[in-house]
Protein backbone atom coordinates (compact mmCIF):
# COMPACT_ATOMS: atom_id res chain seq x y z
CA UNK A 1 0.00 0.00 0.00
CA UNK A 2 2.84 2.30 0.88
CA UNK A 3 4.63 1.45 -2.33
CA UNK A 4 1.55 2.24 -4.39
CA UNK A 5 1.00 5.55 -2.61
CA UNK A 6 4.65 6.45 -3.13
CA UNK A 7 4.48 5.69 -6.87
CA UNK A 8 1.36 7.84 -7.26
CA UNK A 9 3.06 10.76 -5.51
CA UNK A 10 6.14 10.40 -7.69
CA UNK A 11 3.97 10.39 -10.81
CA UNK A 12 2.15 13.55 -9.69
CA UNK A 13 5.47 15.20 -8.91
CA UNK A 14 6.76 14.27 -12.36
CA UNK A 15 3.66 15.76 -13.97
CA UNK A 16 4.11 18.97 -11.98
CA UNK A 17 7.75 19.23 -12.95
CA UNK A 18 6.91 18.64 -16.60
CA UNK A 19 4.14 21.25 -16.46
CA UNK A 20 6.47 23.75 -14.82
CA UNK A 21 9.19 23.21 -17.43
CA UNK A 22 6.61 23.44 -20.22
CA UNK A 23 5.20 26.72 -18.90
CA UNK A 24 8.70 28.16 -18.53
CA UNK A 25 9.51 27.14 -22.11
CA UNK A 26 6.34 28.82 -23.39
CA UNK A 27 7.13 32.01 -21.47
CA UNK A 28 10.66 32.13 -22.80
CA UNK A 29 9.52 31.46 -26.37
CA UNK A 30 6.78 34.08 -26.20
CA UNK A 31 8.50 36.90 -24.33
CA UNK A 32 12.19 36.19 -24.19
CA UNK A 33 13.80 37.76 -27.22
CA UNK A 34 17.55 38.24 -27.48
CA UNK A 35 18.78 41.75 -28.15
CA UNK A 36 20.58 40.47 -31.24
CA UNK A 37 17.22 39.45 -32.70
CA UNK A 38 15.74 42.93 -32.26
CA UNK A 39 16.11 45.22 -35.25
CA UNK A 40 16.02 48.93 -34.46
CA UNK A 41 14.39 51.52 -36.69
CA UNK A 42 13.98 55.27 -36.19
CA UNK A 43 11.83 57.92 -37.83
CA UNK A 44 10.75 61.49 -37.11
CA UNK A 45 7.20 62.15 -35.99
CA UNK A 46 4.86 62.45 -38.96
CA UNK A 47 7.13 60.32 -41.16
CA UNK A 48 6.57 56.93 -42.76
CA UNK A 49 8.39 53.67 -42.04
CA UNK A 50 8.78 50.66 -44.35
CA UNK A 51 9.61 47.17 -43.07
CA UNK A 52 10.25 44.28 -45.47
CA UNK A 53 11.00 40.64 -44.68
CA UNK A 54 11.44 37.53 -46.79
CA UNK A 55 8.89 34.72 -47.00
CA UNK A 56 8.98 31.29 -48.57
CA UNK A 57 7.76 31.19 -52.15
CA UNK A 58 5.82 27.98 -51.55
CA UNK A 59 2.93 27.90 -49.19
CA UNK A 60 0.45 30.47 -47.99
CA UNK A 61 1.93 32.85 -45.42
CA UNK A 62 -0.02 33.95 -42.39
CA UNK A 63 1.28 37.19 -40.89
CA UNK A 64 0.23 39.09 -37.79
CA UNK A 65 1.83 42.40 -36.72
CA UNK A 66 1.24 43.69 -33.20
CA UNK A 67 2.49 46.61 -31.13
CA UNK A 68 3.63 45.48 -27.69
CA UNK A 69 2.37 47.89 -25.02
CA UNK A 70 3.44 46.49 -21.68
CA UNK A 71 1.39 43.37 -21.08
CA UNK A 72 -1.09 44.17 -23.88
CA UNK A 73 -0.76 43.79 -27.63
CA UNK A 74 -2.31 46.20 -30.08
CA UNK A 75 -3.05 44.68 -33.51
CA UNK A 76 -1.50 46.63 -36.38
CA UNK A 77 -1.95 44.50 -39.51
CA UNK A 78 -2.57 40.94 -40.59
CA UNK A 79 -2.46 38.87 -43.77
CA UNK A 80 -4.13 35.49 -44.21
CA UNK A 81 -3.44 33.67 -47.49
CA UNK A 82 -5.11 30.58 -48.93
CA UNK A 83 -4.22 29.19 -52.36
CA UNK A 84 -2.29 32.39 -53.16
CA UNK A 85 -5.38 34.45 -52.38
CA UNK A 86 -4.59 36.81 -49.51
CA UNK A 87 -6.93 38.70 -47.24
CA UNK A 88 -5.35 41.77 -45.65
CA UNK A 89 -6.44 43.99 -42.81
CA UNK A 90 -4.85 47.07 -41.25
CA UNK A 91 -6.19 48.64 -38.09
CA UNK A 92 -4.72 52.10 -38.72
CA UNK A 93 -5.79 54.27 -41.62
CA UNK A 94 -3.06 54.64 -44.24
CA UNK A 95 -1.02 51.58 -43.20
CA UNK A 96 -0.55 48.77 -45.72
CA UNK A 97 0.66 45.16 -45.75
CA UNK A 98 1.52 43.77 -49.19
CA UNK A 99 3.24 40.71 -50.64
CA UNK A 100 4.93 40.03 -53.98
CA UNK A 101 5.31 36.29 -53.38
CA UNK A 102 8.85 36.58 -52.04
CA UNK A 103 8.71 39.48 -49.62
CA UNK A 104 6.14 41.05 -47.36
CA UNK A 105 6.23 44.82 -46.97
CA UNK A 106 4.68 46.68 -44.07
CA UNK A 107 4.28 50.46 -44.42
CA UNK A 108 3.42 52.48 -41.32
CA UNK A 109 2.14 55.93 -42.29
CA UNK A 110 2.27 59.21 -40.37
CA UNK A 111 3.79 57.81 -37.20
CA UNK A 112 3.24 59.68 -33.95
CA UNK A 113 5.44 59.88 -30.87
CA UNK A 114 3.23 57.54 -28.81
CA UNK A 115 3.79 54.76 -31.36
CA UNK A 116 7.35 54.25 -30.16
CA UNK A 117 7.95 50.72 -28.92
CA UNK A 118 8.39 47.07 -29.88
CA UNK A 119 6.57 45.66 -32.89
CA UNK A 120 6.21 41.89 -33.20
CA UNK A 121 5.85 40.23 -36.59
CA UNK A 122 4.57 36.66 -36.34
CA UNK A 123 4.87 34.69 -39.57
CA UNK A 124 3.54 31.19 -40.15
CA UNK A 125 4.25 29.38 -43.42
CA UNK A 126 4.26 25.64 -44.19
CA UNK A 127 3.99 24.87 -40.51
CA UNK A 128 7.12 26.92 -39.76
CA UNK A 129 6.77 29.78 -37.31
CA UNK A 130 9.08 32.79 -37.38
CA UNK A 131 9.06 35.79 -35.08
CA UNK A 132 10.69 39.14 -35.78
CA UNK A 133 10.90 42.00 -33.31
CA UNK A 134 11.40 45.61 -34.39
CA UNK A 135 12.23 48.38 -31.94
CA UNK A 136 10.74 51.48 -33.54
CA UNK A 137 11.64 54.89 -32.15
CA UNK A 138 9.63 57.92 -33.22
CA UNK A 139 11.51 61.15 -32.57
CA UNK A 140 9.83 64.48 -32.08
CA UNK A 141 11.12 66.98 -34.67
CA UNK A 142 13.48 69.59 -33.18
CA UNK A 143 12.18 73.11 -32.73
CA UNK A 144 13.40 75.47 -35.42
CA UNK A 145 15.74 78.05 -33.96
CA UNK A 146 17.63 80.99 -35.40
CA UNK A 147 21.36 80.42 -35.45
CA UNK A 148 23.74 83.19 -34.31
CA UNK A 149 24.91 83.57 -37.91
CA UNK A 150 21.33 84.09 -39.10
CA UNK A 151 20.66 86.55 -36.27
CA UNK A 152 23.84 88.50 -37.07
CA UNK A 153 22.90 88.50 -40.76
CA UNK A 154 19.42 89.79 -39.92
CA UNK A 155 20.85 92.56 -37.70
CA UNK A 156 23.40 93.44 -40.38
CA UNK A 157 20.68 93.59 -43.03
CA UNK A 158 18.51 95.78 -40.80
CA UNK A 159 21.45 98.07 -40.07
CA UNK A 160 22.29 98.21 -43.77
CA UNK A 161 18.73 99.15 -44.66
CA UNK A 162 18.63 101.81 -41.92
CA UNK A 163 21.99 103.19 -43.01
CA UNK A 164 20.85 103.22 -46.62
CA UNK A 165 17.67 105.12 -45.75
CA UNK A 166 19.62 107.62 -43.65
CA UNK A 167 22.17 108.13 -46.42
CA UNK A 168 19.40 108.65 -48.97
CA UNK A 169 17.65 111.20 -46.72
CA UNK A 170 20.92 113.06 -46.11
CA UNK A 171 21.68 113.06 -49.84
CA UNK A 172 18.22 114.41 -50.64
CA UNK A 173 18.56 117.16 -48.04
CA UNK A 174 21.98 118.11 -49.40
CA UNK A 175 20.59 118.20 -52.93
CA UNK A 176 17.77 120.52 -51.83
CA UNK A 177 20.26 122.85 -50.13
CA UNK A 178 22.46 122.94 -53.24
CA UNK A 179 19.43 123.67 -55.44
CA UNK A 180 18.36 126.46 -53.08
CA UNK A 181 21.85 128.01 -53.11
CA UNK A 182 22.04 127.79 -56.90
CA UNK A 183 18.58 129.33 -57.15
CA UNK A 184 19.56 132.27 -54.90
CA UNK A 185 22.82 132.80 -56.80
CA UNK A 186 20.99 132.69 -60.13
CA UNK A 187 18.38 135.14 -58.89
CA UNK A 188 21.08 137.57 -57.63
CA UNK A 189 23.05 137.24 -60.87
CA UNK A 190 19.97 137.88 -62.96
CA UNK A 191 19.06 140.91 -60.83
CA UNK A 192 22.60 142.29 -61.20
CA UNK A 193 22.51 141.79 -64.96
CA UNK A 194 19.14 143.52 -65.24
CA UNK A 195 20.39 146.40 -63.11
CA UNK A 196 23.53 146.73 -65.20
CA UNK A 197 21.51 146.72 -68.42
CA UNK A 198 19.19 149.34 -66.98
CA UNK A 199 22.15 151.50 -65.96
CA UNK A 200 23.76 151.23 -69.38
CA UNK A 201 20.47 152.05 -71.09
CA UNK A 202 20.01 155.10 -68.91
CA UNK A 203 23.57 156.26 -69.57
CA UNK A 204 23.15 155.75 -73.34
CA UNK A 205 19.85 157.60 -73.29
CA UNK A 206 21.44 160.48 -71.36
CA UNK A 207 24.33 160.61 -73.79
CA UNK A 208 21.92 160.84 -76.71
CA UNK A 209 20.04 163.63 -75.01
CA UNK A 210 23.26 165.59 -74.37
CA UNK A 211 24.36 165.12 -77.96
CA UNK A 212 20.99 166.42 -79.27
CA UNK A 213 21.20 169.51 -77.07
CA UNK A 214 24.64 170.43 -78.34
CA UNK A 215 23.39 170.34 -81.94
Amino acid sequence: MKTRFYSVNMRLLSYKMFLLVFLCWIGIAAAGVDEDEIESRAVFEGGNLTISFHIEERGDPQVLVTHLRGSSREPIAQMICHNRDCDRKCWRSGDSLTSDGQNITLILMNLSYNQTGLYKVLQLSNGHQEIKIYNITVYQPPLRSISPEQAASAVYSSSSVTAGVSAAAAGLALLLIICAVIGVMYWKHRKAVHQEIHTEASRWHRSLSDHGSSL
